[in-house]
């Protein structure tokens, strides 16, 4: 009944009728209705119980919640909410004994590569962290997306998130036991500040050549992460900062070639991890996190590390889900604490990959319990595409992730896959998110899609590469080229599958915001497939094209009309721009 799943979860014949009908499940709200007791629940003290760890026991006598403090209590009135949902004012006798596997639960959504939400919009998502016991939230940040104070100009022209808005969203998470971390890429992925003729000079590259990464060589440099950190940081309470570090893929090249022949690029990054590192801490008192992936292969570098650091072992597709294991191993070896940081899959796919992702936050939960991770963190990126994938895609990954991070269970064997998991995951969405519709089944099955498809694709879809790669030849790049690997057979089938989908979906009766939100990713892939038909083809009529073109049309015109409900304009016309260059090439193709 309750998710995530409690380690102990027995109920017993008989009810307790509530003496205080409550008009209310909001959980802020039954959390201050009920965090000192009233005449239906007794609050218990036990201060050695974890901080998260609660008790609830239901019998003729009332409702009583044991834990160490307003945390618990706070985790214990979400579990007591869900019953509450189900079972209204006459509750089951029980005895729920719980306790998280992970001391950390994160979610990170990036607002750099495209979508950027409003403050409401945050704070929903955060209303529904809560309620599935995270008790961590990060914005990801690496272009113009905040206003920082120190660079100012370059965002006066557009609206996004600023140093009010993260204040208020700090106290938001603090009221919601949910510690808000900043977040802040500080070497690689700085392609968009580092295109800037102002910054140009900072970056490895040349001219003609941006590798998105920071020159740690120079003394400015220095001096322009340390900007970002004080626009930001003084408006978080957090003791932790992350500091990126991901993909700094101008490592070992242009300004930095011959200092790392020197010195060996692992030490040249771990100069530049720690001189930050301690930078942060000193001046603004915080500790760091950071992205582990560039020193997964350099164990002198794991002996570096700076105290209090804590490193993130990602890994997203199934390939990298299985590696995680041995990364977990040397971090674990070499007794630096770390999160295991799965993702949700979505993009690059446009509805997402349901197994991916679901392979991907399992094996993380379970590796992370193995070798002790201090925390599990699970990621909502975009990735040069718009982010054009909607919220409503991230719902059951969520669901499943406060699964994993909570309560992982045993170990994963033989074919039994953990699908009451799944399962479950599924009913959350449908009663909290969706009111009660059957809308999760549906959207594991447009998740499915990219099965029918010619091939795999490493994180990423044929459908979305239709959208968002030309026409005008037949690579897949860098994978494929559509000749090699099939033909229009493979994409039929998508449609007939997707059309399907889709009519089942215009059937089912909830909320209409999330339902257009499902049609319109639904609608990009069939247009993607048919743009992959295309592609292979390098011809197509002109009355095909035209029609083609009208969905082009359509598509726009809906997503420019659903961007607003949820984020700021800006960027709001970078995925179009994208399928606005189709339509330039189905002239181009068409006889």
């Amino acid at each position: 009944m309750i998710i995530p799943q409690p380690r102990v979860e027995m109920y017993h014949e008989g009810t307790y009728k509530m003496k205080k009908k409550v008009d209310t499940i909001e959980l802020i709200s039954l959390y201050n209705i009920y965090k000192n007791g009233n005449e239906d629940v007794e609050i218990k003290i036990v201060k050695t119980l974890g901080v998260d760890d609660y008790g609830i026991d239901i019998t003729e006598d009332g409702i009583k919640i044991t834990a160490s403090g307003d945390c618990g209590v706070f985790r214990a009135v979400s579990s007591l909410r869900q019953i509450m949902k189900y079972k209204g004012d006459n509750l089951p006798f029980c005895t729920i004994k719980d306790s998280p596997d992970f001391e950390k639960r994160s979610y990170l959504f990036d607002i750099s590569c495209g979508r950027m939400p409003t403050v409401d919009t945050f704070k929903r998502l955060i209303d529904m962290l809560a309620d599935l016991k995270y008790n961590e939230f990060q914005i990801y940040l690496e272009g113009r997306c905040f206003q920082y104070d120190e660079f100012a100009k370059y965002t006066e022209e557009f609206e996004c998130l600023n140093a009010k808005d993260m204040e208020e969203l700090d106290e938001y998470c603090a009221q919601r036991f949910i510690d808000f971390i900043p977040n802040q890429n500080s070497f690689g992925h700085l392609g968009e500040w580092l295109s800037l003729d102002d910054f140009k000079h900072l970056r490895v590259g040349n001219d003609e050549v941006n590798t998105a990464t920071i020159n740690p060589l120079l003394d400015e440099s220095f001096d322009f992460i340390d900007k970002f950190c004080s626009s930001l940081l003084p408006h978080f309470r957090s003791e932790y900062m992350n500091i990126g570090f991901d993909e700094a893929v101008g490592l070992g090249k242009y300004q930095l070639e011959e200092i790392c022949k020197e010195k060996g690029a692992d030490n040249v990054f771990m100069d530049w991890l720690n001189k930050l590192a301690d930078h942060v801490r000193e001046k603004y008192g915080k500790k760091v996190q950071f992205w582990a992936d560039m020193v997964y292969d350099s164990p002198d570098a794991y002996k570096r590390v700076p105290e209090g650091a804590i490193a993130l072992n990602w890994g997203y597709d199934m390939i990298k889900s299985s590696m995680m294991e041995r990364h977990c191993y040397d971090l674990w070896q070499h007794n630096i604490p770390f999160y295991v940081c799965p993702g949700n899959s979505n993009w690059l796919s446009t509805t997402g990959r349901f197994d991916v992702m679901s392979f991907n936050l399992r094996t993380a939960g379970e590796m992370g319990v193995k070798y002790g991770a201090k925390g599990y963190m699970l990621t909502d990126w975009g990735c040069g595409e718009g982010h054009h994938h909607f919220p409503v895609w991230g719902f059951i990954p969520m669901a499943l992730a406060s699964i994993y991070s909570w309560h992982v269970g045993v170990k994963q064997h033989g074919g039994w896959l953990k699908n009451e998991n799944i399962r479950a995951s599924w009913k959350y969405v449908d009663d909290f998110i969706f009111d009660g519709a059957q809308v999760s089944e549906w959207l594991y099955r447009l998740q499915m899609y990219y099965h029918l498809e010619p091939e795999k694709i490493h994180s990423a879809s044929f459908a979305c590469h239709g959208l968002v790669r030309t026409l005008l030849d037949t690579n897949v790049a860098p994978f494929y080229d559509l000749k090699e690997v099939g033909d229009v057979f493979y994409f039929e089938n998508v449609l007939q599958y997707m059309n399907r989908c889709i009519e089942g979906v215009s059937k089912v009766d909830f909320d209409e915001h999330y339902k257009r939100q499902v049609l319109i990713n639904a609608n990009m892939v069939v247009l993607g497939t048919k743009l992959s038909i295309v592609k292979y083809n390098q011809t197509v009529t002109k009355e095909e094209a035209e029609s083609l073109k009208k969905d082009i049309d359509d598509i726009i015109r809906e997503y420019e009309a659903l961007w607003p409900l949820e984020n700021y304009p800006e960027k709001r016309d970078w995925f179009p721009n994208y399928i606005l260059e189709r339509k330039k090439e189905l002239d181009i193709l068409a006889k």
